[in-house]
């Protein structure tokens, strides 16, 4: 085969596992990817050869960009992209060093906890402070560890057949039942999640002290102590806890009850308990089990038995702080108790809290009044004559809050009841109007807490009206259109013909002079029918069709990244989604592990930090974090956490010169200062692996490799630190070189000039966040040789637990290299001057998902191993094993000095997780394989399962025939443990 085609690419056979993809167009110089047919058929399937070609147009990009074999689709720049770029005339990329980004327009409102909503550009300067909802089993919130922004990206408007509306970029993920799919993907009549409940606009609440240490005067010292302790006095109105004693308080007047001794009782479903039960806790006190007993009831005749469940709070400190903020005391019957006394003093949204609450202890269900109509949602209380005054005041005032935010309510109802036995009683009942439009407000706004069956039904309430809304508009734009039509002249049979609608709704809107809106039509389901056909998810989403996908230009765009493993959130009522290797061997064998393996994975688990949040092994001061940016392993050998050989056995001895930590923001800082040694999320890992093949045995020796021994493989890099300063830098190049960025094919490549200040500027950070990564898997090995310390009852020295090799993945580095510069295009579109073939040449070289893989005799090789060439660490997939290579002799020719630098990616990690179990992966391996893995999650596990990647047999075998990376020995795991 001399050519392959690709989706519309044609890449043409330079020799074996070279293909080219010639120069034409703007292209600065051709794109070559190194592959075997095979891996070009997986590579063809996304978006990769299309980056690759992107790529060559940076200025001053040098001989080829190069996709190696494990190429796969990233974001501007693909993983497994290599790309040199001249120091003088060219630039450097922050994008093809490693980024990620989709967005959505400013305007896009994020569903917050506690109810609010915010548009997503306010969310910048505190990001670290809230949490978002993200729809996963249930909403659930999620802390926020990234806030992204960029100029001038086209827009898009998705509006859905129920009139959801959004506005994003062609990338941005959206829920489906296909999982997680980007915009560009998705067509008219495509189905995506909805989560239709938006909150209130958040408002910052006016602080003031609701409770004070005054208030507990009469209280003895023990109970005042255990309110002190909590953190709960004085208590303020901008309290998180106090926001939840809200939502407690608010319940409780509806289902709760005072009882002796402290106990403070909650009644409802197990599944609402079960929230409850977390509030109690998040906010410091215990709450008991869930208690289930079997209740006989006799109404009028009328026999029946429910099973009732409760839980209870047994602290008297509690127990005040509840009655303090206005919780009933004693019968409520006989209560003259309002709405607390500070709550005309809340936000809407903490009025919110309260009164959702109280609605879903005690307002009735949704349900379907005759058909296609809904009855009014109705909440009623039972006092006693002398106290009847108190319950109006207290509808009243819930009233009052709801008309402040637009819900219409009917007059407050008042009328006799039976008598108790002793004392004369009165219903007080209050209603929301139940036309569409106020439903609808009430649903999305305020609606159910503590009470999951009734906010469901609330859901598919709001998603039934909104579809109804929207077809009675149409109907209506039609019947308009009809009789301007019929009075311009046209043939009622023309109009009749003109829509899809029977023939009598365009005769009565021609003759009939209609007043007011249509009904809907007889075929449109009736409100139970239209229950029966929708799901509501336990997260409260439902599914609707796409009913338009229209451009609306360019204009600035933001996204979040959120800590929770669902990697998703709710905007606008749509569901959106949003390094470095090194390995230690040891003298342990593959029988000295087993029978340790469980015992192994668990204490590495537990001792090393991983996931998406913070926690590190150690944090950070402001004087501490600069002195990592600014010495890397330097650092951690001066306080204990490293050897003199773990620097001999570094890529640069584990120190890049010209780190400047003063150009990594403050808040990138503080982002990693409490993320030191700390593994982070994705495909990060650390595996204990035996050595199961060494194919070239006198390399295997320098490099300390032997059949069955136990290697340790840690694969992590920079955590938030890095991420944050990639952001910070791809904003200030829109803003200050937007004339190159409009050159590029796409904005993802984002570039400052080479010699400009921000380059200078740039690159002294990023050396700085190299230094924190080396310092972070550092750490991590120090602690992974205490760990087999105390599983293996011996010291790590006597293990021989030493660095074989440290090697960065993610990275642009000045290096110097012989290059062939002559001008492709006639007019020297190159963007270097031309240049004799063979002339050295100071080259920024990016390495996106790629590795360095200088050859033997290279001066920047580490003496150990520079008689055969560096060492480079392939991983592979949990399933498949992982490799060692060597620096190839054609490298430098080829590469500039670089090979793959894993088995690359064949699916996306939502793809992932709609096709694999992360719990039926997790025994598969330990079952088939004897591969123990432990992760924060099962949807971590699914996210990296063997079938999501290539094969990395294949990967490293073009390698080694291609001569840029040479085979080693290759590894299979033992233990895993993921972020």
């Amino acid at each position: 085969m001399t050519t392959f085609d690709a989706n519309g690419i044609t890449l043409e056979r330079v020799r074996e596992y070279v293909w080219e993809i010639p120069q034409e167009g703007d292209m600065r110089v051709p794109a070559r990817v190194l592959a075997s047919e095979a891996l070009l058929e997986e590579i063809k399937d996304d978006k990769t050869l299309e980056q690759i070609t992107n790529t060559t147009h940076l200025p001053g990009i040098t001989n080829h960009a190069i996709c190696m074999p494990d190429g796969h689709q990233g974001y501007g720049f693909p993983v497994g992209g290599v790309g040199a770029l001249d120091a003088e005339n060219g630039c450097i990329s922050p994008g093809a060093v490693g980024y990620d980004i989709n967005c959505l327009s400013g305007e896009t409102e994020v569903l917050l906890e506690h109810g609010r909503r915010v548009p997503i550009e306010q969310l910048e300067n505190r990001f670290e402070e809230e949490k978002v909802m993200v729809a996963d089993d249930e909403l659930t919130p999620s802390s926020i560890r990234l806030f992204t922004e960029r100029d001038g990206a086209t827009v898009y408007e998705v509006e859905t057949e129920t009139g959801d509306r959004i506005e994003a970029t062609a990338d941005h993920p959206f829920r489906t039942p296909d999982g997680m799919r980007p915009l560009g993907e998705l067509t008219e009549g495509d189905q995506v999640a909805i989560q239709p409940f938006q909150g209130l606009p958040d408002e910052e609440p006016t602080e003031f002290t609701v409770l004070s240490k005054d208030d507990f005067a009469d209280e003895n010292s023990q109970l005042l102590r255990a309110l002190t302790e909590r953190d709960l006095l004085p208590l303020k109105s901008t309290d998180d806890a106090f926001n939840r004693f809200l939502k407690l308080v608010g319940f409780h007047t509806g289902d709760g009850a005072i009882g002796n001794d402290g106990q403070t009782w909650f009644y409802g479903d197990s599944e609402d308990l079960e929230a409850i039960q977390d509030d109690i806790e998040a906010i410091g006190f215990t709450a008991s089990k869930i208690y289930e007993r079997d209740r006989s009831h006799d109404i009028d005749g009328n026999a029946f038995e429910t099973t009732e469940y409760s839980v209870r709070a047994t602290s008297k400190a509690f127990q005040k702080m509840l009655l303090e903020l206005g919780a009933p005391d004693g019968r409520k019957i006989e209560s003259d108790f309002t709405t607390p006394w500070y709550f005309n003093r809340l936000a809407d949204w903490q009025k919110a809290l309260y009164a959702s609450a109280y609605f879903g202890a005690e307002m009735n269900t949704p349900a379907a009044q005759h058909d296609k109509n809904l009855y009014c949602p109705k909440v009623s209380q039972t006092r006693t004559a002398d106290v009847a005054d108190a319950g109006r005041e207290f509808m009243t005032e819930l009233a009052s809050f709801l008309g402040d935010i637009d819900i219409e309510t009917n007059e407050i109802e008042r009328f006799e009841t039976d008598s108790n036995g002793d004392h004369e009683t009165v219903r007080i009942r209050l209603g929301i109007k139940n036309d569409s439009e106020n439903l609808i407000r009430f649903f999305s706004t305020v609606g159910y807490r503590y009470n999951a069956e009734k906010q469901r039904k609330s859901i598919a309430a709001l998603q039934y009206l909104k579809r109804k809304e929207a077809v009675i508009d149409r109907r209506l734009s039609i019947s308009e259109r009809a009789k301007a039509m019929a009075d311009g002249g046209t043939a009622p049979a023309e109009i009749k013909a003109e829509f899809d609608i029977n023939e009598r709704f365009i005769e009565r809107s021609i003759w009939s002079g209609r007043s007011g809106r249509p009904r809907p039509p007889a075929d449109f389901p009736g409100f139970e029918e239209y229950c029966e056909s929708v799901s509501v998810r336990d997260d409260c989403s439902v599914r609707t069709r796409i009913r338009s996908i229209e451009p609306l230009g360019e204009q600035p765009v933001y996204d979040i990244g959120v800590t929770h493993d669902a990697h998703n959130f709710v905007a606008d009522g749509f569901v959106v989604s949003n390094c470095g290797v090194r390995m230690m061997r040891t003298n342990l064998t593959y029988d000295d592990v087993r029978g340790h393996e469980e015992e192994l994975v668990d204490s590495l688990f537990a001792n090393i930090p991983s996931g998406l949040g913070g926690g590190g092994i150690v944090e950070a001061g402001v004087d501490t974090i600069d002195e990592i940016l600014a010495r890397g392993v330097d650092w951690a050998l001066e306080n204990g956490h490293a050897v003199e050989d773990d620097l001999r056995h570094c890529e640069d001895e584990g120190r890049r010169e010209g780190a400047e930590p003063d150009n990594v923001s403050q808040k990138a800082k503080d982002r990693g200062k409490n993320q030191i040694g700390s593994l982070g999320s994705g495909n990060h890992f650390l595996e204990v692996q035996r050595v199961t093949d060494v194919f070239d045995s006198g390399v295997g020796e320098a490099y300390g490799l032997e059949e069955d021994q136990i290697v340790v493989l840690i694969h992590c890099g920079s955590r938030g630190l890095g991420h944050q300063t990639c952001n910070d830098y791809l904003r200030k190049i829109e803003q200050q070189h937007k004339g190159l960025l409009d050159r590029l094919p796409d904005r993802e490549l984002a570039a400052a000039p080479a010699g400009s200040q921000l380059a200078e500027d740039y690159y002294g950070a990023m050396n700085a966040a190299i230094n924190f990564a080396w310092v972070n898997r550092q750490l991590i090995m120090h602690r992974t040789r205490q760990v087999f310390e105390r599983v293996f009852d011996r010291s790590w020295e006597a293990m021989e637990m030493e660095l074989l090799y440290d090697v960065a993945h993610n990275i642009a580095k000045k290096e110097t290299h012989t290059v062939s510069a002559e001008p492709h295009s006639a007019d020297g579109a190159s963007g270097v001057e031309p240049r004799v073939d063979g002339e050295e040449r100071e080259l920024y070289v990016h390495r996106k998902g790629a590795t360095r893989a200088f050859p033997a005799g290279h001066p920047e090789v580490p003496d150990a191993y520079r008689d055969v060439g560096q060492p480079v660490i392939i991983p592979g997939s949990m399933g498949a094993g992982s490799y060692v290579l060597r620096g190839g002799e054609n490298s430098m020719d080829l590469t500039f000095g670089s090979t793959a630098h894993g088995a690359g990616r064949l699916m996306s990690r939502t793809q992932a997780k709609n096709e694999f179990w992360g719990g039926d992966v997790q025994q598969d391996l330990e079952d088939q394989q004897a591969i123990y893995v432990k992760a924060q999650s099962g949807a971590t596990i699914a996210e990296e399962a063997p079938g999501v990647y290539k094969d990395v047999d294949e990967v490293v075998r073009v390698s080694d025939e291609l001569g840029i990376g040479d085979k080693v020995a290759r590894t299979f795991p033992v233990c895993n443990i993921k972020g």
